[in-house]
């Protein structure tokens, strides 16, 4: 009764998004269809990473198909949408998360008369949210989040010549399918990737990922219709931003999902939930489908694979252990201020500690940054001699760097 989609080719000309739109006519129609590439176009592999950083998770399609299914928040009275994910290999320091979106805003216009300049583009601030898994119907607590502002590509303009008919205020992607070896052909939506660069969180095995962004009516808080893109002809371009979707078990090409045919989601309308709002509305929670329904197969049959699930990539770091890089000795003398600079290297940051006598007046100051400072005034009454300390780093592995270190003080009695 609530099937999210009826079939690519059935809803490539339905646009859900940009428009507004009443519940009970999106009721079996959650996701957007990319158009008419799309449905040959799921062939899943992984980014390329910077630094040869390893992939932990990956349900991304590539190469670019042009555009994917998706679900829009404007059209599903959405607020955030997300998955359960189990991580692959065993890094864990988080470096960025890449997200596949879907744009169906027209700079100016829509449908046959959308026009837009070609690289034209619209602010939209969007949040990336990673929790510990929680109870297994509602997230647990928050690990990590990260919002940032992206340059949102409009979709190219309508092409009148190459896509008529079913196609008409389609745009034409002329790029060669890796599958097919023909042009990708007309479509209604434009992919595009945005980067959440994380800046080394430790993450678990299994975590609840949830993505937010707001639009006119729906978000926290909603913009509201006195915006300015209201106004124009092509409307705010961020009521037809869409999410965008891939299919498991083809995705996750690395990692796993635990849960195939689920996926965690918050709308404010019942109807949009698998289980038609039982476990609660509005709540970011696991939208599993009642028997029968569905919800998020890609296939005419309900509750067989393949799948949707959103399309994100998770990408860590190497996490070297930790390292110290700075010279074991150094020389004090009583009564004069004196300060050393403990340095490590890396991943995640190290927590540095000291063991053994100081001289009298100074301290060691763990400085939380990967580096320590052994500073101070060693007193005039202490004695000339060597301090022999042992300093250690230590970070996510099990081994840990330790420096034998001398302090060597003079001045003394």
């Amino acid at each position: 009764m609530r099937r999210i989609l009826m079939g690519l080719t059935a809803l490539s000309s339905l646009t859900l998004v940009g428009v507004a739109t009443s519940p009970a006519a999106l009721a079996n129609t959650h996701v957007a269809a990319a158009g008419p590439g799309a449905a040959h176009a799921q062939k899943v592999t992984h980014h390329k990473t910077k630094n040869t950083d390893p992939v932990i998770y990956d349900s991304t399609v590539e190469p670019s198909p042009g555009n994917l299914p998706s679900v829009g928040f404007e059209a599903t009275q959405g607020y955030e949408l997300g998955n359960l994910v189990n991580f692959a290999t065993t890094a864990r320091v988080l470096d960025n998360v890449v997200v596949q979106m879907s744009s169906w805003g027209c700079q100016n216009g829509s449908g046959v008369t959308c026009v837009t300049t070609p690289g034209a583009t619209f602010n939209e601030p969007v949040t990336f949210n990673i929790y510990n898994v929680g109870d297994g119907v509602t997230p647990g607590t928050l690990v990590a989040t990260d919002t940032q502002t992206f340059a949102i590509p409009y979709r190219p303009s309508a092409d009148a010549v190459n896509c008529t008919g079913a196609d008409a205020g389609a745009w034409y992607d002329a790029t060669t399918d890796p599958v097919t070896d023909q042009p990708i052909g007309c479509l209604n939506g434009l992919l595009t990737n945005i980067t959440f660069n994380f800046g080394h969180v430790t993450v678990p095995n299994s975590v609840v990922y949830g993505i937010a962004y707001n639009t006119s009516d729906y978000g926290s808080p909603a913009y509201g219709d006195a915006t300015a893109c209201h106004s124009s002809s092509g409307g705010c371009g961020y009521d037809s931003l869409n999410v965008g979707l891939s299919n498991e078990p083809g995705a996750p090409s690395v990692g796993t999902d635990s849960d195939n045919g689920t996926i965690y989601w918050d709308t404010t309308y019942a109807g949009f939930y698998c289980d038609g709002g039982t476990d609660g509305v509005g709540i970011f929670r696991n939208d599993s489908p009642e028997a029968g329904d569905g919800c998020w197969t890609v296939g005419a049959t309900p509750d067989v694979a393949p799948y949707y699930i959103p399309a994100v990539q998770f990408n860590a770091v190497q996490s070297p252990a930790a390292t110290i890089t700075s010279v074991d000795s150094a020389s004090v003398v009583a009564g004069t201020p004196f300060s050393f600079t403990v340095t490590t290297t890396g991943v995640p940051i190290p927590t540095i500690s000291e063991k053994g006598k100081l001289p009298k007046g100074l301290t060691f100051v763990n400085n939380g940054n990967g580096t320590a400072t052994i500073s101070g005034t060693a007193k005039l009454t202490d004695h000339n001699k060597a301090y022999d300390v042992t300093l250690k780093a230590s970070n996510l592995h099990t081994g840990k760097c330790r420096q034998a270190f001398t302090l060597t003080l003079t001045g003394g009695v």
